[in-house]
């Protein structure tokens, strides 16, 4: 059989297909389209979110600069619920840095809730944990310390040796001086393999 056998042979065999099957590949075609300007759609909604809090956070910025404690802290909890993986911690330390919100439980329950963001990576969170528990330091919660360094310290973190000198000299300032020697234990066998 000749080559132009074989491409008349193959166009009609397509065109039969295609005839035989004009629905199936419109239903194809139909579905591709709308998920792909589903995928389009979520992406710009995606980002317009994103621009909309980042100018949440510059106002908050803003108000804080002019002395608007009230109207910052409204944005500021606005900014902390809506779970951004970057702003929503940005604005809790903006927070705690201008003493915006005093009630420490509240400050403790917005780090859980950012703790809790599926969307922020695992180091990420072992730093907001870090910070966490340098905050409950100022508050003297020895059992939130604990629990809050704890599944640093037992897990193979970038910050793992910084969590166990934080507890450790957290113990070291309460002259407690065994369990400071606990976890120093634990930054020396880590040093020695």
């Amino acid at each position: 059989m000749s080559n132009e056998a074989l491409k008349k042979n193959f166009i009609d065999r397509a065109t039969i297909f295609v005839k035989k099957n004009l629905k199936a590949i419109f239903v194809y075609f139909f579905i591709l389209l709308i998920i792909l300007f589903t995928f389009f759609f979520y992406e710009n909604l995606q980002k317009k979110k994103n621009i909309k809090i980042s100018e949440q956070y510059a106002q908050a910025s803003i108000l804080i600069k002019q002395k608007k404690i009230t109207e910052s802290k409204i944005l500021l909890d606005l900014i902390i619920k809506k779970d951004h993986q970057f702003y929503s911690p940005l604005a809790l330390y903006l927070m705690i840095d201008n003493n915006i919100e005093n009630d420490e439980k509240k400050i403790i329950i917005f780090f859980d809730k950012i703790l809790k963001n599926n969307s922020i990576d695992k180091e990420n969170l072992n730093l907001i944990r870090i910070k966490k528990a340098i905050y409950l330091i100022n508050i003297d919660n020895e059992e939130l310390i604990v629990s809050t360094l704890n599944p640093i310290i037992n897990s193979s973190s970038a910050w793992k040796n910084m969590a166990i000198d934080i507890i450790s000299q957290y113990f070291i300032s309460k002259n407690q001086n065994l369990k400071a020697g606990e976890y120093l234990q634990l930054l020396k066998n880590k040093k020695n393999k």
